[in-house]
């Protein structure tokens, strides 16, 4: 059975507003901003989850082996954004580590209305549709957001060359 959940609509509007921000003010906290509500958030916390459910789904019940491989594919292009939205912001709190208050205070603003916009998509079914099961798909999200959290954190006084060895080392470890 469908069930309808209302929404936050600020949520949604956190993407246009901060994006339309860089046309007046370029600014690295603004860039700053932008990238941890984009590449943080919106793509690493909503889509990354949203993709692995999807997936998930297909694997668990054996469906569907070309899509799957399909999805697979758009979750390996959509980690590489999320792998350049923390490059980028690293680069940024590394350069200026007064920014790191900026990327922490969006990411601590956004995130909570993130995971109830994964939980409201759980509780649009009952029951909900080939066993997933909502925590499972939380717990992801939460696990995927501290590890990127934490690794833009430690780049506050980090060098250039610090920084690019931490993003090639996640990339040879396809951890990002």
């Amino acid at each position: 059975m469908l069930r309808s959940r209302r929404i936050d609509i600020d949520t949604y509007e956190a993407l246009p507003q901060a994006l339309q921000h860089l046309l007046v003010d370029p600014s690295p906290a603004a860039q700053a901003r932008a990238s941890a509500t984009y590449n943080m958030i919106v793509e690493g916390t909503l889509a990354e989850t949203g993709y692995h459910a999807f997936f998930a789904m297909l694997e668990r019940n054996d469906l569907l082996p070309g899509l799957r491989q399909g999805i697979a594919l758009l979750k390996r292009d959509e980690s590489r954004h999320i792998a350049y939205g923390v490059y980028l912001l690293s680069r940024l709190v590394a350069a200026e580590p007064q920014l790191w208050a900026v990327i922490e205070s969006t990411m601590q603003e956004l995130f909570i209305p993130a995971i109830g916009i994964i939980g409201d998509a759980f509780a649009c079914y009952d029951p909900v549709p080939f066993g997933l099961i909502e925590n499972d798909f939380i717990d992801y999200a939460v696990s995927q957001f501290n590890k990127r959290y934490e690794r833009i954190e430690r780049a506050a006084g980090a060098s250039p060359q610090e920084i690019e060895q931490i993003a090639q080392d996640a990339i040879d470890r396809d951890d990002v």
